[in-house]
């Protein structure tokens, strides 16, 4: 699987940056502004078809048959393709679309802590306290 070779060696280079203090809020933020035009990614709602959807990519690398990728890997391959950014990619050291190394990091760790991993299930009705309305309820019910 080329996917998985490549995330190998970019996961064995050595050249993880630290990504534990990563504001993955401004990285969701940075990364709908500069990246969802071009790729897909379910957790930020964007449905870019230029670039690889990000959830496909990742997904099976998570897996145990793919190898089970740790985050870090993840966060070290979104890293590098960003400050490598071949075309139609574009380079985020340069105008207009330049990013200091903090926000590469934050855009980097939150697409490693996210991609290619199942949405959290919202609750039924969602969270406003209103009446879900087109499905079947369940439970009991009383008679007036």
């Amino acid at each position: 699987m080329p996917v998985a070779a490549a995330l190998l060696v970019a996961g064995c280079a050595g050249r993880a940056a630290d990504f534990k203090g990563a504001d993955l809020n401004q990285g969701k933020t940075l990364f709908a502004k500069e990246c969802g035009g071009c790729h897909t990614l379910a957790d930020a709602a964007t449905a870019g078809t230029v670039g690889p959807n990000l959830d496909d990519s990742f997904r099976a690398a998570r897996s145990k048959a793919g190898g089970s990728f740790d985050e870090s890997t993840f966060f070290q391959i979104t890293l590098d393709q960003m400050r490598l950014a071949a075309p139609p990619m574009p380079h985020f050291d340069e105008e207009p679309q330049k990013l200091s190394e903090a926000q590469l990091v934050d855009v980097a760790a939150y697409v490693a802590s996210v991609a290619g991993k199942p949405l959290p299930q919202q609750p039924a009705g969602g969270t406003t306290g209103g009446t879900a309305t087109g499905g079947t309820a369940t439970g009991t019910t009383t008679a007036p």
